[in-house]
C-alpha cells in the first residue's frame, strides 16, 4: 500500500479522530491541529505500517501518542509561564446543578487511564482486545479500567 492510499484511508477516520480528541477535553480547533498532527506522523511512520494490523489500531495509537505529546508540550509551557510570574491557564470549573449529568464533564473527571479506555471502548466502540493493543496493555487491564471507570462515574453523578 502507498503512502497515499494509506492516508486516503486514513481520511475516513478524520470525524472519530476529532471525536477522540474533543472527548479528551481539547477545543475543536485545537482537535483539528491534533489529527493533522496524527496524519502527519502517519505520514512519517507509513513504512512501520503493516496492512495485517488493523488500520484503526495503528491511527488511534498515533492520535494517543500525539495527545500525550501536546499535553507534555501543554505542561512544559505552564511551567514556564510559572517561573515567569505569568497567569496559569484556567482549569474547567464544575457545571451548574442543571448540568450535572453532562457526561463529557463527568468522564473529563476521572484519571487519564481510566478516561483513555471510556473514550475508546465506549465513545469509539472499540472492542478490548483494540484498546487493549492501542493502549499496550492487558485486555484484562482494559476490562478492569473498564469497571473502575463506570464506578467512578457513577460515584461522580451520584454526588
Amino acid at each position: 500500500m502507498s503512502g497515499e492510499e494509506l492516508l486516503a484511508d486514513a481520511k475516513k477516520f478524520e470525524k472519530k479522530l476529532l471525536n477522540f480528541f474533543w472527548r479528551q477535553g481539547v477545543s475543536y480547533t485545537e482537535g483539528e491541529d491534533l489529527v493533522q498532527e496524527t496524519y502527519l506522523r502517519l505520514w512519517n511512520y507509513r513504512e512501520q505500517y503493516k496492512p495485517t494490523a488493523k488500520l484503526s489500531t495503528f491511527l488511534f495509537l498515533m492520535a494517543r501518542q500525539v495527545r500525550l505529546d501536546a499535553l507534555r508540550s501543554e505542561t512544559r509551557r505552564a511551567n514556564r509561564e510559572e517561573r515567569w510570574g505569568k497567569e496559569q491557564p484556567q482549569t474547567q470549573a464544575a457545571p451548574r446543578a442543571g448540568e450535572r449529568e453532562d457526561v463529557r464533564w463527568a468522564v473529563a473527571r476521572l484519571s487519564e487511564p481510566l478516561r483513555e479506555v471510556v473514550e475508546l471502548g465506549v465513545f469509539q466502540d472499540l472492542p478490548y482486545a483494540e484498546v487493549a493493543e492501542i493502549l499496550d496493555i492487558p485486555v484484562g487491564t482494559v476490562k478492569s479500567r473498564m469497571s473502575n471507570a463506570l464506578k467512578k462515574l457513577k460515584e461522580i453523578f451520584d454526588e
